[in-house]
C-alpha cells in the first residue's frame, strides 16, 4: 500500500438584521463573528443536529471578506465542506442582492428549496429563483389554446398525444402559482410545452401581451428585483451577459457554484449556435402567415434548409470541423438571403386584430434573431470560432470564443464582484477567465478517505489503445462488480464503448446492469439508489452532480483518464493559442473531470468504498502527480486481492 507524499478577520458594523436590498457602492460591512455565529444557530437547527466544519467556517470568513472588500475569491473546497451555507450566510448578511449562479438543476433546486430558504428563516431575506423565459407558461398562447383544436403557430397537426399533454398542462395551468414546467407532475414531452410557452424572440411583451399583468415570466421577473438572494442557473446568466445585461435584476455580487463548468458554459453563450432545423422551422411559419406571395419564397428556403443539411452532413463526415467547405459555403449564402427576405416580409406585414398581430410577433422575433445569428456566423470575429458538432441527428454550426477573458474582464468582473467555488477547480481558471492576480483558495475535505477509501489501478492492463483493451477493462469489471455485490458506478468517456461493455457485461454477473440511455436521467439514478445490487453504466453527464450515498454504492468505475478527443474544435483552438498546450489546456480539464468522477464514491463521512481507474497512465504517466494533486487524499493500491477483499468486507457489513 502506497501512502501520499486563516487568521481571525476584522469585525465589522453588522448591517441592519432585515438585510435590505441597497443597489449603491457602499462599503459592504459583514461581522465575521457575527456570520460565524448564524451559521452555528443553523446548523444547529438541521435534523439531526449540527456539527462544526473547521473548512465551511474558514470559507465563511473568505467569503464574507471578499465581500466586504469588493475583491474577486476562487475557492476549491472539498466534498463535504458544505460550501452552499459557507456562501448563503454571508451573502444573506451582506444587504445587498447577491446573484446564486449554478451549473446543474440539480444544486439549484437544492439551492431554492432547502438552503436558502434555511438562511433565509434566521436573516428575513427574501429568496428567488429566475429562469429563462421558455420555461414558464405563457398566458396568451394557453387562452389561444382553450376551446379549440390545439394548433401549432406554423399551422402543422398537433399529434394526439401531444394534444393531450397540452390539455394536461392546461389543467395544470388553472391551479400553478408559478408556471414553472419543473412543477408540472409528469414528464412533459418537449412538443406540448413548445405550443404553450414563448421564446424570448416569441415574446410580446409585458404592455403589448393581454396577459401581461399576468405573466409567469414577469412575475418572476418582479420577484427577482425585490430579492436579496436571487437563485438562477449559469446558463441564464451567461445569456444575460450577452444580452447587455437586461435579463436579471442589478446587482453587484455574484457567487458561481460548480465553477468548474464555467468556461466552456460562457463560451458558448457569448456565441451562438443555429442549424437547418431553424430554417425549416422559419419556413413553416412563413407560409402560414405571408400567404401566396411568399410561398415560393418559403418553399425555397425549406429544400435550401435540407441541401444545407446535406452538405453539413458531409462535412463532418469528411472530418473538417472548422470552416465552411464550398457546399456549405453556398447553401449558407443562399439560406442567408432567403431569410433577410422573409423577415423584411413579415416586418411589412399588415396583421388584422390582435391575434394576428401576436402570430406577426411571435414570427417576427425569432425571424431577426435567426438573421442576426447567421449575420454573425458569416463575420467571424478575432478570438472566435466557427465549427461543426452534432447533437442528436442533426449538424451545428457553432461560433464560440476562444479565449472569454477578455470579454469577461471588461464587461462582468469590472462591474460585479465574484464569488467562485466548486470541489474541483481547474488550475488555470482563475486566468482564463480572465481574472488575473486571483489565487485558488483551498478548503480540505473533512471526510476520512485515508480510511474510508482505496484508489485502485490494475497492474498489467493493456493500453488504451491496445488490442485487447477493452476486454481486459471488461474481466476487471467482472471481478470488481462480482466482489462489490453490484452497488457500481461505472463511468465511461465513450458511449458506444460503454453500451459494448455493459451488453458482456451483463451476460456474466449475477447483479442487475443498468444502462444510462434506457431510461430518463431522473428514474435511472432512483432505481440505482432504491437497488441494493444494482450497477449504473454511464457517460460524460454522470460525471458530475449525481449523488448516491449510503449502500446503494461502493465502487466507482473509471475506464480511460478523460482527456479531450484529439479533433475537439475548440480543445484543437485553445492549444494553438498555448505555448504548452498539454499542461495548460488538456491535463487541467482531464484532472478536473477525474475528481469529479472519483467524487462520486464518498458523498458523506460514513461512506466506504473504491475507486478503480482502468488506466494505467494514472499509475504510470510523468504526468501524474497533476492528476493526483485534484484527487481527495485515498490510499493507492495496484494490489487487486487487496481490493477484492475492502469490497466484499463492505458487502458483508451492508
Amino acid at each position: 500500500m502506497e501512502s501520499f507524499d486563516p487568521d481571525e478577520e476584522t469585525v465589522y458594523v453588522e448591517p441592519d438584521e432585515h438585510a435590505g436590498v441597497q443597489l449603491d457602492h457602499d462599503v459592504v460591512a459583514i461581522d465575521v463573528d457575527r456570520a460565524l455565529a448564524l451559521l452555528e444557530v443553523i446548523t444547529d437547527d438541521l435534523p439531526g443536529g449540527g456539527e462544526v466544519r473547521e473548512g465551511q467556517r474558514a470559507m465563511v470568513r473568505t467569503v464574507a471578506e471578499g465581500l466586504s472588500r469588493r475583491e474577486h475569491r476562487v475557492i476549491e473546497a472539498g466534498t463535504g465542506v458544505g460550501k452552499s451555507l459557507a456562501y448563503l450566510v454571508p451573502a444573506a448578511m451582506s444587504g445587498q442582492r447577491v446573484v446564486i449562479a449554478t451549473a446543474t438543476k440539480n444544486l439549484q433546486d437544492q439551492l431554492a428549496t432547502k438552503d436558502a430558504p434555511t438562511v433565509s428563516a434566521h436573516t428575513k431575506s427574501r429568496v428567488a429563483v429566475l429562469k429563462g423565459r421558455n420555461n414558464y407558461l405563457c398566458r396568451n398562447r394557453a387562452h389561444a389554446q382553450r376551446g379549440g383544436q390545439m394548433s401549432f403557430d406554423d399551422g402543422s397537426e398537433v399529434p394526439r398525444g401531444v394534444a393531450d399533454q397540452m390539455r394536461r398542462i392546461l389543467a395544470w395551468s388553472n391551479e400553478t402559482t408559478s408556471g414553472d414546467r419543473d412543477e408540472l407532475p409528469f414528464e412533459v414531452d418537449a412538443r406540448a410545452w413548445r405550443g404553450l410557452s414563448v421564446t424570448p424572440q416569441e415574446c410580446l411583451g409585458r404592455v403589448q401581451c393581454p396577459q401581461g399583468q399576468a405573466c409567469f415570466a414577469e412575475l418572476a421577473k418582479d420577484r427577482a428585483a425585490e430579492s436579496q438572494l436571487l437563485i438562477v442557473n449559469t446558463h441564464l446568466y451567461a445569456a444575460h451577459l450577452a444580452s447587455g445585461s437586461m435579463l436579471l435584476p442589478a446587482h453587484e455580487f455574484v457567487v458561481f457554484d460548480e465553477a468548474h463548468e464555467i468556461l466552456n458554459i460562457f463560451a458558448t453563450l457569448l456565441g451562438t449556435s443555429l442549424n437547418a432545423s431553424r430554417l425549416r422551422a422559419l419556413s413553416n411559419v412563413a407560409r402560414s402567415i405571408l400567404g401566396t406571395e411568399f410561398a415560393d419564397s418559403a418553399l425555397e428556403l425549406l429544400n435550401c434548409a435540407d441541401r444545407l443539411a446535406s452538405a453539413l452532413q458531409s462535412q463532418y463526415d469528411a472530418e473538417q470541423f472548422t470552416g465552411f467547405d464550398e457546399d456549405v459555403l453556398r447553401e449558407f449564402t443562399q439560406a442567408s438571403g432567403l431569410v433577410t427576405r422573409i423577415v423584411e416580409a413579415l416586418r411589412a406585414l399588415e396583421a388584422n386584430g390582435p391575434d394576428a398581430e401576436a402570430r406577426k410577433i411571435r414570427a417576427l422575433g425569432p425571424a431577426i434573431h435567426l438573421a442576426n445569428d447567421m449575420d454573425r456566423v458569416a463575420r467571424i470575429r478575432d478570438g472566435e470560432l466557427l465549427f461543426l458538432a452534432k447533437r442528436d441527428r442533426e449538424v451545428d454550426i457553432e461560433v464560440s470564443l476562444v479565449d472569454v477573458a477578455p470579454r469577461l474582464a471588461e464587461d462582468l468582473w469590472s462591474h460585479v464582484t465574484a464569488v467562485l467555488t466548486s470541489a474541483t477547480i481547474p488550475d488555470t481558471l482563475a486566468r482564463d477567465l480572465g481574472l488575473e492576480g486571483v489565487t485558488i483558495e483551498h478548503v480540505d475535505s473533512p471526510f476520512d478517505y485515508q480510511t474510508n477509501s482505496l484508489l485502485y489501478v490494475p497492474q498489467d492492463l493493456p493500453s488504451r489503445n491496445d488490442t485487447g483493451a477493452e476486454e481486459a477493462i471488461i474481466e476487471e469489471l467482472i471481478e470488481l462488480i462480482g466482489a462489490a455485490g453490484g452497488r457500481t458506478l461505472a463511468l465511461f468517456t465513450n458511449r458506444a464503448v460503454m453500451n459494448r461493455v455493459a451488453e458482456v457485461v451483463e451476460s456474466r454477473v449475477d447483479t442487475p446492469i443498468l444502462v444510462q440511455g434506457t431510461l430518463s436521467r431522473q428514474r435511472i439514478i432512483e432505481q440505482f439508489r432504491d437497488s441494493a445490487e444494482a450497477s449504473l453504466f454511464a457517460v460524460t453527464s454522470f460525471w458530475q452532480g449525481i449523488d448516491v450515498p449510503g449502500h446503494s454504492l461502493s465502487l466507482v468505475t473509471i475506464d480511460r483518464l478523460p482527456f479531450a478527443v484529439p479533433n475537439d474544435p475548440l480543445a484543437e483552438a485553445r492549444r494553438s493559442r498555448s505555448e504548452r498546450p498539454f499542461y495548460e489546456v488538456d491535463l487541467p480539464r482531464a484532472a478536473m473531470l477525474l475528481a469529479q468522477g472519483v467524487g462520486r464514491l464518498i458523498r458523506t463521512k460514513t461512506d466506504r468504498g473504491v475507486v478503480a481507474v482502468l488506466d494505467t497512465r494514472l499509475a504510470e504517466s510523468n504526468y501524474r502527480s497533476s492528476l493526483f494533486r485534484k484527487l481527495p487524499p485515498m490510499k493507492r493500491t495496484r494490489d487487486k486481492e487487496l481490493v477484492h477483499a475492502f469490497l466484499k468486507e463492505l458487502y458483508d457489513a451492508q
